[in-house]
């Protein structure tokens, strides 16, 4: 778990030369990694350790007046470069990290969804636009790529001879307009091909 650009750095640089001991997943995992510079994705980039990267938008989607605060102007650019993490060598997770988050709905997922495709905070604020991502990209942060960095190879994606856990929502999320992302709800979840929930 880190947060500030010396805690990750610290994780680097005690991990980028070990060689990795897992081989299905990710061996290190930074959990949040809430500001990261451009040299630290060199570093992922060229180290022998394979990282994964598990950050949470809701977190700048509801506390971006202390992030504001708190953060001189080149800090705020590092603030959670979901972007930047997707397209660098390190595996990219997304996550509520409910119930931490201070949100009337901490363990709502689309939110993250919400505040990674439009980088817009609950106050309206705009955070760093050059970091956003599209829906399908947000959906397989919580999905397929959130499987594999847990080192779950039975779900994650709907496949034959996968466990059939699945969730149907009340909206289509890769039609409805990006400012009404948050709004999306569970209708019914499946798991090992049986319903346990309705909405």
């Amino acid at each position: 778990h880190a947060m500030g650009d010396q805690a990750i750095q610290t994780v680097i640089d005690v991990t980028k030369d070990l060689d990795p001991w897992l081989d299905e997943m990710p061996s290190v995992r930074i959990e949040h990694a809430s500001l990261m510079s451009d040299e630290m994705f060199a570093e992922i980039a060229h180290s022998k350790m394979k990282y994964a990267l598990v950050t949470q938008p809701i977190f700048f989607f509801a506390e971006d007046e202390s992030y504001r605060h708190y953060l001189n102007a080149e800090q705020f650019k590092l603030a959670y470069r979901v972007k930047t993490m997707l397209n660098s060598k390190a595996m990219l997770g997304l996550s509520s990290d409910a119930p931490c988050t201070p949100w009337a709905e901490p363990d709502s997922p689309f939110y993250s969804i919400y505040a990674a495709v439009t980088r817009k905070a609950a106050n309206g604020d705009i955070v760093n636009t050059d970091e956003a991502i599209t829906v399908p990209q947000a959906v397989l942060g919580y999905t397929r790529d959130g499987a594999k960095i847990g080192g779950f190879d039975d779900n994650g994606t709907l496949e034959a001879g996968k466990a059939a856990d699945f969730v149907i929502l009340n909206k289509d999320i890769f039609t409805i307009p990006h400012d009404k992302l948050q709004t999306v709800r569970v209708k019914e979840t499946w798991m090992a091909g049986e319903k346990v929930f309705e909405n």
